[in-house]
C-alpha cells in the first residue's frame, strides 16, 4: 500500500467527456468537470480510510469509509448515493447506487508512480478512464 498518503493528479483521460455528458447535468458543470485537473489522495488510519479529491484547487470532496461498508454519500447534482468502497491490495473499487436505479462504478488501480481510474455505469455503454501521475 505504498500509494497511501500520495497525491495523484489527473494527466489525461479516455472517453471521460462522453461519460460526464451521459450524467445529464447542467452544461456549465459538465464543462467544469471535464476540464478539472483533479488531485486525489487516499489515507488510512486503522480500519478507516479517507479519499480526498480536489478539483482545480477550488473544491474539495472528502469521503470517509471502511472497506466493504456501505455509506450515504452526497454526490453533486445527482443527490445522494448508497456507496461502498472496497480495498483489495492496490485496488479501490467504489460502487455508487442511486435512488433512480443508476449505478456508477469506479475502479482505481494504484501504482507507485501513477493511478488509473476506470469508470463504468449501467446507464452508459462505454468505459471511461482517467490517468493520474504521482506528485
Amino acid at each position: 500500500m505504498a500509494y497511501v498518503g500520495k497525491t495523484y493528479i489527473v494527466d489525461r483521460t479516455e472517453n471521460f467527456d462522453e461519460f460526464v455528458r451521459s450524467l445529464k447535468i447542467p452544461e456549465d458543470l459538465t464543462n467544469l468537470i471535464i476540464k478539472s485537473k483533479t488531485k486525489q489522495t487516499l489515507e488510512k488510519n486503522g480500519d478507516d480510510y479517507v479519499l480526498t479529491s480536489v478539483y482545480n484547487d477550488e473544491r474539495t470532496v472528502v469521503a470517509n469509509f471502511k472497506s466493504g461498508v456501505e455509506i450515504d454519500e452526497k454526490v453533486g447534482p445527482k443527490g445522494m448515493a448508497k456507496t461502498t468502497y472496497t480495498i483489495e491490495g492496490d485496488k479501490l473499487t467504489q460502487v455508487q447506487k442511486f435512488e433512480d436505479g443508476n449505478i456508477i462504478t469506479y475502479v482505481r488501480e494504484y501504482y507507485p508512480d501513477k493511478l488509473v481510474a476506470t469508470i463504468t455505469a449501467n446507464f452508459w455503454p462505454g468505459t471511461a478512464k482517467r490517468f493520474y501521475v504521482a506528485q
